[in-house]
């Protein structure tokens, strides 16, 4: 398949009755939030070795909620907590299907921070019954900022607030001890063990926009 490159986009019109997953990028106080899920880290022997995933604040649609609910309310069920969504001053693109990324104009009134589209293989069949089919799926992700400071996991085990500038000694499986000593902040309602190793899922649409949000320190303010 051959793909040529956007200018724009028009995020409702891309998404409308289309498979989507949205969610946001949270910031508090210059902070990237994060969730953290016990796991297992990934091992090609099939080892188990206890650990805690880096996810998100997003998830899958609902039958007919936008784009823009989805993500809300992705964040709602995970935080309890009411945020706002921000409009992007930029819109990434990534095509998944091969790997590039650029920035795009958006022509939407509250644009995505990032972007993604990748090919279904199977495009007839919806991921759940009733929900749209199509020949791509979109993740999106838009900053957010909660409506009072997050002093609470939610639903999560804990989260973790770090910079976005120490997102690459996250890329590194440390331990959430060595972490915690260089700065980042964890929240949670009982103590998790310090000793266990951290690692982020290559899918995860976080790890890209971190990744991405390091260039962009006025964002952080």
């Amino acid at each position: 398949m051959t793909f040529s490159r956007l200018e724009s986009i028009d995020l409702r019109h891309l998404t409308t009755n289309q498979p989507f997953c949205a969610g946001v990028i949270l910031l508090q106080e210059g902070q990237l939030v994060v969730r953290l899920n016990a796991d297992h880290l990934p091992s090609p022997k099939g080892n188990q070795t206890a650990a805690y995933r880096v996810r998100g604040m997003g998830g899958d649609q609902r039958l007919g909620e936008t784009i823009w609910e989805c993500a809300l309310r992705e964040a709602w069920e995970k935080l309890k907590v009411e945020i706002q969504l921000l409009p992007s001053p930029s819109t990434y693109f990534h095509e998944l299907d091969t790997g590039e990324q650029y920035l795009v104009k958006s022509t939407d009134t509250t644009p995505p921070f990032l972007l993604e589209r990748q090919s279904n293989l199977y495009p007839y069949t919806p991921l759940r019954p009733g929900l749209p089919t199509g020949p791509y799926t979109y993740y999106c992700l838009f900053l957010a900022r909660p409506s009072q400071p997050i002093t609470q996991p939610g639903t999560t085990e804990a989260l973790l607030l770090i910079r976005p500038e120490l997102w690459p000694a996250l890329l590194q499986q440390p331990t959430l001890e060595s972490l915690l000593q260089q700065g980042v902040t964890i929240i949670e309602q009982q103590e998790i063990p310090r000793q266990r190793q951290l690692w982020v899922p290559s899918w995860e649409s976080l790890a890209q926009a971190a990744a991405l949000l390091q260039k962009h320190s006025d964002l952080l303010h």
